[in-house]
Parts: structure tokens; C-alpha cells; sequence
């Protein structure tokens, strides 16, 4: 049960001095006070039991400013009880949380106060990856700004074209400054759609800013390059250790990411995010069903016997977790919750990437390597066999070919797994890969 009331504060000087308004909020048997700004009264005017405030007779000018002070403790009233039924509906809460909250609802008008509480809801969704995209671009502006919050109604072309100056000399490149705006913008927008602001007529301080995406170096690797790849000899590196005078528990970690990396490629290029969330579940008749994470689409793909032969050489490291490879490991006997799972993934893909670039050095490959270089390479294979783009876009799940494939249509799932097998085709015609080290 929470309690809420108004509390008369008197002033610490001596004599017949203005106090202040305080707000109180009681939950479990601990309270919070929040003082209200402008609610400035004397010991006279504030009736603790009604919880009203006093007129006093001829004068007027103290009515009128009471009058607004009344307006003050409607609103405060009002904005309260809609938080309270909002976070009354999540179950469990502390008063600290309510105070938390009110704040931020009190500092919507501005952008760090709105965005936080964007990302507050993203993150009870399990969108974790968007609440943090506006958090950092939100935490960039105020840096721009010298650390001074802004209010949302202050965001002109002026101001946001000043902020991609700022983060072009700052060294940012061009699809990170496009990730800013277009992130800045979104929160822009939803502060209009919901009334947060009213903005200019006609105005779209966006315009003049750079929004879209330019063309980075190829992230893929050649035909020849898988092979140096798939050729990484795993038993001399555990036998005679690693040229770097690596651990074997290390020679260990490069040859799960060695075997991951290799799973992206063969299974049409999937993304890491939905190899670490995949569990045991999404596998059923020699086919994986999962939904991907950045797009919501469902996607079908065929085991082939290079994936299933990657998927077994994970089966003791899994045989506790419902997950199908140990990327995202849970503690026993604990509840995994979907933020524990997230950080777990973002730890585990920071270390496929380093571990990665590791394993270009042992190939060869003088290309900074990562995860989404499996997905890319599938694709220029792909290419290279003549796959035609239609089946290539929707193998991917591409939601930026949604335009495409609107006209186009959808394909049978059939289509894709022969497409999938004629690509993983081509890289074993090139070296049969061995995964017993």
C-alpha cells in the first residue's frame, strides 16, 4: 500500500517566514519527500488534515498566487496517480523506485529526462539494444552541450546540425554520426507524437543532416581465405601450443570461436545474437526455427551436416542449459532474467571479436575479422555462385530488402536450404573442415 500526502515544511529562521510544500510518499513503511518548487506558504495558509490550502481575506495578491499553487498540487496529484497505476501494474516496488520515477516524469520536457524514460521502457521490454542506442546518443548531445541538459522544444536544425559538426571533429565517421541522428530523431519524434512538446508547424530540424548510410570496406572474406581459415590446425595447437605462447585453456576459447564463426557461415550467414539466444527448442526435424532479434521475422534453416557435426561438438557443454551452444551460460538453480542474458551475449560477442581477429593472425588473413564478416562472406559466395539476389535477401532475412520482396514474394523454404547448400558446397569443395582437435 503506498500513501500519499502533502506536508507543510516551516522555515528554519525565527518569526513569520515563508516554508515550503513538501510531497510524501509512503511505501512499506518508508518514505521519500520530493519539495515542490514554486509552493512557497506561510505557517497559516496550508491546513495539514484537509490537506487544502487557506485564502486569507484582502489579499489579493496572495490568492492569486495561491491559486496557482493549487493548480501546482492538481497537476502533482494527477501525474502521480497515473505513475502510480503504471508501476503498480509491474508487481513489486520500492518508494525509491516511485521517487526515481516521478523525477524522471517531472524532467520529460527535456531531453535526458525523456530519453531515460524511453529507455526505461525498452528495457522492461527486453529491447535492450535500443535503450542503449538512446542513451549514448542522448548522453552525446549533453556532452556536446557542455553537460547541460535541453529541453525538447530548444532542438532546432541549428542546434542538431551544430552536434553533427561537433561529432564529425570528434572523429566519428560517417555511419556513426548517421546512427546519432537518426537515433536523436526517433526520440525527437516520439517526444512530439506523445505531446511531450509542440513543435514548429513545418519545421524538421533534421532535414539538414546526414541520416543514411555510406559504403564501408568490403567485410568479407574469398573464396581462398575461408580455406586458410577452415585449414587452422587445432590439434598442433593444443599438442605444441599456440605461436603466441597462448594458454591451452586459450587454444580452447579460439577454437569455440573458430567453430561459431564457422556455424554463421554455414547456416546462411545467422547472426550472432541469434546463435547465442538459440535453444535446444528451435532445433526439431533437422530444422531451426527462431525468430531474429533485429527484424522480429521468422526464419527456417536446414541443418546441414557441417552445422549438426558443430552443434554435437557443443553437446557436453550444454547439457545442463536449455541453450543449443554455451555463448549465454545460466546459473544453476537461478532464474536467468532477459537483462542478465543480454549482458552475458554482449561479454560473449566482445570476446568472439577480439578472439577472431586472433584467429585471422594464426590464418593469415590480414582483414580485421569479426562476427558479422561470416554473414557478409555468405553472401558474396553466394554471389559468386550465382545466387540470385531474391534468394540471397531472403536467406539473410533482410528487412532492408523488404521493398524487394514485397514485390517479388516470398520463396519456399526448400529454395533457400538448396541455396544454403549450394554455398556450403563451394567453401567444402574447397577443404573438408575437421572439428575433433
Amino acid at each position: 500500500m503506498t500513501s500519499v500526502n502533502f506536508v507543510f515544511r516551516p522555515s528554519g529562521k525565527q518569526g513569520y517566514n515563508l516554508g515550503s510544500l513538501v510531497l510524501r510518499i509512503v511505501h512499506k513503511r518508508r518514505s521519500k519527500s520530493v519539495t515542490l518548487k514554486g509552493c512557497r506558504l506561510y505557517p497559516n495558509e496550508w491546513d495539514s488534515e484537509k490537506q487544502s490550502l487557506i485564502y486569507p481575506k484582502n489579499n489579493p495578491v496572495r490568492v492569486a498566487y495561491l491559486e496557482k499553487v493549487q493548480q501546482v498540487l492538481t497537476e502533482e496529484t494527477k501525474l502521480l496517480e497515473s505513475h502510480l497505476l503504471g508501476i503498480r501494474e509491474r508487481g513489486h516496488y520500492s518508494v525509491d523506485e516511485v521517487i526515481s520515477l516521478y523525477r524522471l516524469r517531472k524532467d520529460e520536457g527535456r531531453i535526458l529526462g525523456f530519453a531515460e524514460s524511453l529507455a526505461r521502457e525498452l528495457d522492461r521490454r527486453g529491447q535492450f539494444r535500443t535503450a542503449r542506442a538512446y542513451r549514448t546518443v542522448t548522453q552525446g548531445l549533453i556532452n556536446f552541450n557542455k553537460g547541460m541538459d535541453i529541453p525538447l522544444h530548444q532542438i532546432n536544425a541549428r542546434l542538431v546540425k551544430d552536434f553533427e559538426i561537433y561529432l564529425r571533429f570528434q572523429g566519428k565517421l560517417p555511419n556513426t554520426i548517421s546512427y546519432y541522428m537518426r537515433n536523436l530523431r526517433s526520440i525527437y519524434n516520439k517526444a512530439l507524437f506523445t505531446k511531450v512538446f509542440k513543435g514548429g508547424r513545418d519545421e524538421n530540424p533534421f532535414l539538414g543532416v546526414f541520416t543514411g548510410v555510406t559504403k564501408t570496406m568490403k567485410r568479407s572474406l574469398s573464396l581462398t581465405e575461408v580455406k586458410q581459415f577452415c585449414d587452422l590446425d587445432f590439434v598442433s595447437f593444443f599438442n605444441e601450443g599456440l605461436p603466441f605462447n597462448e594458454s591451452h585453456r586459450y587454444a580452447e576459447r579460439l577454437y569455440s570461436a573458430y567453430r561459431y564463426f564457422l556455424f554463421c557461415l554455414f547456416a546462411r550467414g545467422m547472426c550472432f545474437i541469434d546463435i547465442a539466444y538459440l535453444t535446444k527448442k528451435n532445433l526439431r526435424g533437422g530444422v531451426i526455427k527462431y525468430v531474429r532479434r533485429k527484424t522480429g521475422r521468422l526464419m527456417e534453416v536446414r541443418v546441414t551436416p557441417e552445422m549438426q557435426t558443430i552443434i554435437e561438438s557443443f553437446s557436453l557443454d550444454v547439457a545442463r542449459s536449455p541453450y543449443l551452444f554455451p555463448i549465454i551460460v545460466p546459473m544453476i538453480g537461478r532464474v536467468e532474467t532477459p537483462k542478465t542474458a543480454r549482458l552475458k551475449y554482449e561479454t560473449a560477442l566482445r570476446n568472439q571479436n577480439v578472439r577472431l581477429k586472433k584467429l585471422a593472425l594464426l590464418a593469415g588473413i590480414n582483414k580485421p575479422i569479426s562476427t558479422h564478416w561470416a554473414r557478409h562472406t555468405w553472401a558474396t559466395i553466394g554471389k559468386h555462385e550465382h545466387v540470385p539476389l531474391q534468394v540471397l535477401s531472403e536467406c539473410l532475412g533482410h528487412s532492408s530488402e523488404r521493398t524487394t520482396l514485397i514485390y517479388l514474394g516470398l520463396l519456399e523454404n526448400s529454395i533457400l536450404d538448396e541455396a544454403n547448400q549450394a554455398i556450403t558446397s563451394a567453401i567444402q569443395y574447397q577443404h573438408t573442415v575437421s572439428f575433433h582437435a
